[in-house]
C-alpha cells in the first residue's frame, strides 16, 4: 500500500454509502439506520462527504456542512470525522483537516466548527494540535425518540437555573 494520502469528495448515496464499514469502527448504527440518516442528510442539500485513501484502501472519512449563523456568518461544520483505527497518527487526519480548511477558505467560510464527545482525550488533543480551541459547550438533551441513540448517556439531575 502506498504511503501517499489521496483525498477526494464522494458524491451521491451510492458513493457515500461506501464509508459505512469505516464509520462502523466508531459508530453504533445499523446499516439501515445509517442509510436512512445519510439519505435525509443528502436531501437537505448542503451535506458533503470526503474520504482519504492510501492506494485503494479507504483510510479516513468526514462529512461536513456549509451553513450560516448570525454569530459567525458562513461556517463549515465537520461531521463524523474518523480515521481507520489501524492507521491513526500517520498524518491522515491532518491531511483531511487541511483539505477541509482549504475548502472552507475557498467557499468563503469565516470559521470551522466541530463537536466531539467528551472523554475522548486523544481526539481532543488531535484537534488542538490542528489549531482548534474550546470556545463553547454543546449541550444535548436526549428526547424519547433519540434516547436509544446515546448509549453512553446517563441523565443526571436537572440543574436549577
Amino acid at each position: 500500500m502506498s504511503g501517499d494520502i489521496i483525498i477526494r469528495e464522494l458524491f451521491g448515496m451510492d458513493e457515500i454509502a461506501t464509508i459505512f464499514p469505516l464509520n462502523s469502527q466508531v459508530g453504533h448504527l445499523s446499516e439501515a439506520v445509517f442509510r436512512d440518516r445519510m439519505s435525509a442528510m443528502i436531501a437537505q442539500g448542503n451535506y458533503r462527504c470526503i474520504a482519504a485513501y492510501m492506494g485503494e484502501r479507504m483510510v479516513g472519512i468526514s462529512g461536513f456542512w456549509i451553513g450560516t449563523q448570525l454569530w459567525c456568518g458562513k461556517y463549515m461544520e465537520v461531521d463524523n470525522f474518523s480515521v481507520d483505527e489501524e492507521l491513526r497518527s500517520r498524518g491522515i487526519g491532518a491531511a483531511m483537516m487541511a483539505w477541509m480548511e482549504a475548502e472552507a477558505e475557498r467557499t468563503e467560510c469565516a470559521v470551522i466548527r466541530l463537536a466531539m464527545i467528551l472523554g475522548r482525550e486523544r481526539t481532543h488533543q488531535f484537534y488542538q494540535r490542528n489549531g482548534y480551541f474550546d470556545d463553547g459547550l454543546l449541550m444535548v438533551k436526549a428526547l424519547s425518540r433519540g434516547a436509544a441513540e446515546f448509549p453512553e448517556y446517563v441523565p443526571g439531575p436537572a440543574i436549577a437555573g
